[in-house]
């Protein structure tokens, strides 16, 4: 597995305007670390939906590097459904020399703090949608059954109701992703990979999910994945998976044309595709009212790999 898998950051637009175009309404600081202070990103609805649903989204970049920006788009979307929505900063190794450690503790944290203040946003603290991509899903994830990394917080203070999941890191055995890396990381802080790792704490008190990911992609391994829903279902948990044909790592991106080598101005179907699925997925769940369909371009195309 090459390294540069690692480094994945997502550009994405939405479904009318480019992404460098997308600001959030607000940003708050939801932790202080003396010389860092850690932002949450906030797009708030004009008129809240019935469920007064909240999302935080987490980006990935192989706890590396990334930027809340990588959801703006969707962000975006999502509060013009009805839904306030998060985007977090936390803690990466480039940026901050930090591990999976520290991250995890910051996303816990970033969730507390949506929990505590969902209410200040006009939303249900009981109703909170925590989404992610690659190691952004992992994030999402381990708010589900990683134990408090902090002093004076509770599990149930970060506990998600329903996760959102763009081709999730699931897993860190040697079949999975970043398996040595993850491994030595937590060795030094006494513990072990398999305590961060999705497919080893797999309970029944799950919430429900929804998986996209492509059956080409080399990070995330469709077994390993399989594996990770039939473990759900043994258990009485929802997870619905749609597995995208030809597509590989980071195919949700709308730039994900550029990594493949297509020509600029390559419009990704599967971009679009991804968006509608997600909103289906709230619909059913009863975060959003009502049916919304995406407007594909006709010049819309699946970048599969070239030749």
């Amino acid at each position: 597995m090459k390294r540069i898998l690692l480094l994945l950051i997502s550009f994405f637009i939405s479904f009318s305007i480019q992404a460098q175009n997308v600001s959030p309404d607000e940003k708050v600081t939801y932790r202080d670390l003396d010389s860092l202070q850690l932002k949450l990103h906030i797009f708030k609805p004009e008129k809240m939906a019935s469920s007064k649903g909240a999302v935080v989204l987490i980006h990935g970049g192989g706890w590396n590097n990334g930027s809340p920006s990588a959801f703006y788009s969707q962000a975006r979307h999502l509060a013009d459904r009805g839904l306030v929505v998060f985007c977090p900063e936390y803690r990466v190794r480039k940026r901050n020399n930090t591990t999976i450690f520290e991250a995890v503790e910051d996303v816990q944290i970033a969730m507390r703090y949506v929990r505590k203040h969902a209410k200040k946003y006009g939303a249900n603290p009981n109703k909170i949608v925590v989404g992610g991509g690659s190691a952004g899903g992992q994030l999402a994830l381990s708010l589900a059954f990683i134990e408090p990394l902090t002093d004076g917080i509770k599990a149930k203070d970060y506990k998600p109701n329903l996760l959102i999941l763009f081709n999730p890191v699931m897993g860190m055995s040697k079949e999975g992703y970043a398996h040595r890396l993850v491994a030595k990381e937590l060795e030094e802080k006494g513990r072990t990979w398999q305590s961060f790792s999705p497919r080893q704490n797999i309970h029944k008190s799950f919430p429900d999910m929804l998986v996209m990911l492509g059956d080409r992609d080399k990070v995330i391994p469709l077994p390993l994945a399989k594996d990770v829903q039939s473990k759900c279902e043994a258990l009485g948990v929802k997870c619905e998976m749609k597995v995208y044909e030809g597509a590989e790592h980071s195919f949700f991106n709308e730039g994900y044309w550029r990594k493949k080598g297509y020509e600029k101005g390559t419009i990704n179907r599967w971009y679009y595709e991804t968006m509608q699925e997600m909103d289906d997925f709230l619909v059913t769940e009863g975060y959003l009212e009502g049916s919304f369909e995406f407007s594909i371009p006709e010049k819309a195309i699946y970048p599969v790999r070239l030749k």
